[in-house]
């Protein structure tokens, strides 16, 4: 630890992509040296005193649970990569009809995996469906995406969510099925407008790698080329929604998200964009 330390003391940010039994004794001694530390480890996730961020769903948390000014170093996590296609685009439904309950069937990407699942793969054409603690996980998320921020903890959402998953033989990008009983009956048109004018406050203070809308309404699910961040920072960013449908009190919908992009570097970068533009780094 004191190499570590010593490698990183001029430094002010740092990324952790560390695996969880490193990220338990790394990354909160990190930040009691005053550094700021963006982890996409799911170590603390739900400690009560780590704020759980997606940048564009639940930014307020980040305000809330960290506003010192850049006095002291903290630890911010992004999410599990499979929630942000369901989650992101659930929030103005929660914010602005209100929800009584969600269901979610998970399509996982071979990459979610890790590496040696995506070459295991490609040299057997094997691999296991299964996805021991994944559901438990998500529901626990999602709830605290959806949920409200106080000083010092996120009270969780009082909301039924109910998740399966499942490992599928695609290697890139996770899908997710969608049912979320509204609060009350809404029409279509006016279900998808909400959504398609949701903005939060990556998009307000334009920052580098915040797509133009959180999530956009396509015809065709899965793209037809992998995004491509080294000619275009926003590239693999927005959620894509296909087979959106609402009927009374039930909207139905497949979302797409790059969880390579997104659901990792993109996803923690564009959460320490926000807290650099919001002040909380210091000068």
């Amino acid at each position: 630890m004191d190499t570590l330390f010593d490698d990183i003391r001029d430094f002010e940010v740092v990324f952790s992509a560390l695996p969880s039994d490193v990220a338990i004794t790394v990354e909160k001694p990190l930040a009691e040296r005053g550094l700021f530390v963006f982890s996409n480890a799911s170590t603390h996730r739900m400690d009560d005193d780590v704020p759980l961020i997606v940048a564009d769903l639940n930014p307020h948390h980040l305000l809330a649970l960290h506003d010192g000014g850049g006095t002291t170093g903290f630890v911010a996590c992004s999410t599990n990569c499979t929630i942000i296609p369901a989650a992101l685009p659930l929030k103005p439904l929660w914010d602005f009809i209100g929800l009584d309950g969600v269901s979610i069937a998970t399509e996982q990407s071979l990459s979610g995996g890790g590496i040696n699942l995506l070459t295991s793969f490609r040299e057997t054409n094997e691999y296991s469906s299964d996805i021991p603690g994944e559901a438990e996980k998500m529901r626990e998320e999602c709830l605290s995406l959806l949920g409200r921020a106080q000083l010092d903890c996120v009270r969780l959402a009082n909301l039924p969510v109910e998740v399966t998953v499942q490992r599928v033989n695609r290697e890139y990008g996770h899908v997710v099925n969608v049912i979320a009983d509204l609060h009350t009956e809404k029409e279509e048109n006016e279900v998808r407008e909400w959504m398609e004018n949701y903005r939060s406050r990556p998009q307000a203070l334009n920052l580098p790698s915040a797509p133009e809308t959180p999530f956009v309404f396509v015809d065709d699910l899965i793209p037809s080329s992998l995004p491509d961040p080294a000619n275009d920072l926003k590239s693999g960013m927005a959620v894509r929604i296909g087979e959106f449908d609402v009927d009374g009190d039930m909207v139905t919908f497949r979302a797409w998200s790059e969880n390579t992009i997104r659901g990792a570097a993109g996803g923690t970068v564009l959460l320490a964009e926000l807290a650099l533009a919001e002040g909380l780094l210091g000068e």
